[in-house]
């Protein structure tokens, strides 16, 4: 499997299209281990900056951190809810089948059924 280069890379994590030939990448990178653990960094990268403006505001650390955190929860919780849609939208912007981001859904609910029903 080929592996984009770093500009591809940056290209890819900004919201372009990569060749066809890094496609492989693309599924493995969307569905693969790791895959939700590296969407979340690639959202939540981008507003650590205007999480640091607010410590320039004038007021108690306290208030400063409380304001931090009621923005990040629920920028977690939406950037959580998102992450199917952003796959799908993800694998249509490559030419791939939206429906692989249920693949590994299905695998996951298959080795339960399998669990169950033959280990004791």
């Amino acid at each position: 499997m080929d592996k984009p280069t770093f500009r591809q890379r940056i290209v890819y994590d900004v919201g372009f299209e990569l060749p066809p030939e890094l496609h492989e990448w693309v599924v493995q990178d969307l569905i693969g281990r790791g895959a939700m653990r590296r969407y979340m960094i690639r959202f939540l990268i981008p507003i650590i900056p205007f999480f640091v403006l607010i410590l320039l505001f004038p007021g108690p650390m306290t208030l400063k951190l409380g304001l931090i955190v009621m923005m990040i929860v629920p920028l977690i919780i939406f950037g959580i809810a998102l992450s199917y849609v952003w796959r799908r939208f993800r694998f249509v912007q490559h030419g791939l089948d939206p429906n692989l981001v249920d693949e590994t859904k299905f695998s996951q609910l298959d080795r339960e059924i399998y669990n169950l029903r033959y280990r004791h």
